[in-house]
């Protein structure tokens, strides 16, 4: 039986003027998280994550984190990876991409 996956997939940057709706978006999808589920977060569009932004990917990360569940983020570009490298995002979730 293969765990479920719940899906959330950004359709731009994730800044500090839109982070909140990304969030919005997300937090329903964690209240429905279980234990041993994954959430994979679809960043791919996002050429740019500020520090609020990177609140919000570290917030949902933690969240899923408390409920036992795995996070898989798929990254589009380096700048991204590296930011995820940097910050230890690396430990904490799976990181997919260049």
């Amino acid at each position: 039986m293969h765990p479920t996956t719940h899906s959330y997939k950004a359709d731009a940057d994730i800044v500090s003027t839109n982070a909140s709706q990304h969030w919005t978006r997300i937090d329903p999808l964690l209240q429905n998280v279980k234990s041993s589920e994954l959430l994979e977060l679809d960043l791919r569009a996002a050429n740019i994550v500020d520090s609020v932004g990177l609140n919000v990917i570290v917030k949902t990360i933690k969240t899923a984190n408390n409920q036992n569940a795995r996070v898989r983020l798929l990254i589009g570009n380096q700048s991204l990876k590296r930011i995820c490298t940097f910050t230890r995002l690396d430990q904490k979730a799976e990181i997919v991409g260049p």
